[in-house]
């Protein structure tokens, strides 16, 4: 239940991030949604030009955008402030790599109230 949980160190936020997108790496988008993201979440993303709001929509959305075009992703750092997070990206889709940056809104658990997925469409 939101707001039932002590408040999250900085490091404790930066660990659930990270295992959100370690879980995603491995397939697991289920358990990464659940993980890192508040239950009314919101993704805004760049790719669709528009938003996802609420863990199932956003599980729906990562799935369907993995099926589309086959992602291996790898964390290269996640930065934490106490509101905020940004994870840094590369995204490799047939040999091909590309840096994608994730600014973050954090919950005061550390879970991703909302996200912002920022890349160069032309890289």
């Amino acid at each position: 239940m939101a707001g039932t949980e002590t408040k999250a160190t900085s490091e404790q936020k930066r660990a659930r991030i990270r295992k959100s997108y370690d879980l995603s790496a491995r397939g697991d988008y289920d358990g990464s949604v659940q993980e890192g993201w508040a239950d009314n979440g919101v993704f805004h993303s760049q790719m669709r030009d528009r938003e996802f709001r609420g863990r199932a929509a956003i599980v729906d959305e990562v799935k369907k955008q993995n099926q589309e075009v086959k992602t291996a992703w790898h964390l290269h750092d996640v930065l934490v402030s106490d509101d905020h997070g940004v994870a840094l990206l590369e995204a490799e889709q047939g040999g091909r790599r590309r840096r994608i940056v994730h600014v973050l809104h954090l919950d005061d658990t550390g879970r991703i109230q909302e996200a912002w997925a920022i890349f160069n469409p032309t890289d």
